[in-house]
C-alpha cells in the first residue's frame, strides 16, 4: 500500500514501467474532466475506470487482485479504504477472468481518501474500498487506475 497526495506522486516513480505510466497519467490529466467509463492509457497494461459509487458503512468483504495494482482516487466526496495483511476466510475464490477474489479480514490500516489523495493497492493485497468515511454514507465519484503488475 502506498498512500499520499497526488502532488507527491513522482516520489513513487521507478517501481515499475507500467506504474510509471499510470502515475504520469494521474499527475498530468484532469481526471475530473473524464466521462464515466473505461479510458485506455496503454492497452490492457494501464487503463482507468471512472465511476459514481455509493459508500457503505457496513462493508465487510475485502477484495484482492493478482494481475493488477489498483490506484484508487476520489474525484468528488470521500471514502475510507481499509487494508489487511492476510485473510481470515476466502468467501469468493479468485476468478482469473475478472482478476478478483474476496474474503474477510481484520482491518490493520485505514486510509481516508478525498480529493487530491490516492492509494495504491498492490496485487494480492487485501483492500476494502468504498467504506463510508466517518460512518457517513454518500455518493462519490472516483477513478480507479488498473496497472498490470
Amino acid at each position: 500500500m502506498i498512500f499520499d497526495k497526488i502532488k507527491n506522486a513522482e516520489r513513487y516513480l521507478g517501481i515499475s514501467p507500467n506504474l510509471d505510466k499510470a502515475l504520469h497519467y494521474m499527475m498530468d490529466t484532469d481526471l475530473t474532466s473524464l466521462e464515466d467509463g473505461k479510458h485506455v492509457i496503454d492497452g490492457e497494461n494501464v487503463f482507468v475506470n471512472v465511476m459514481h459509487a455509493a459508500t457503505q458503512a457496513e462493508k465487510e468483504e475485502y477484495e484482492f487482485h493478482e494481475k493488477y495494482y489498483d490506484i484508487q482516487i476520489d474525484l468528488e466526496g470521500a471514502e475510507d479504504v481499509r487494508f489487511a495483511t492476510e485473510y481470515q476466510e476466502i468467501t469468493k475464490p479468485y476468478k482469473e477472468e475478472a482478476d478478483i477474489g474476496f474474503g474477510t479480514c481484520s482491518c490493520e490500516a485505514l486510509c481516508h481518501l478525498g480529493e487530491g489523495k490516492f492509494v495504491i493497492c498492490e496485487p494480492t493485497e487485501p483492500h476494502l474500498p468504498g467504506v463510508a468515511a466517518g460512518g457517513r454514507e454518500e455518493q462519490i465519484r472516483k477513478a480507479v487506475i488498473k496497472v498490470r503488475g
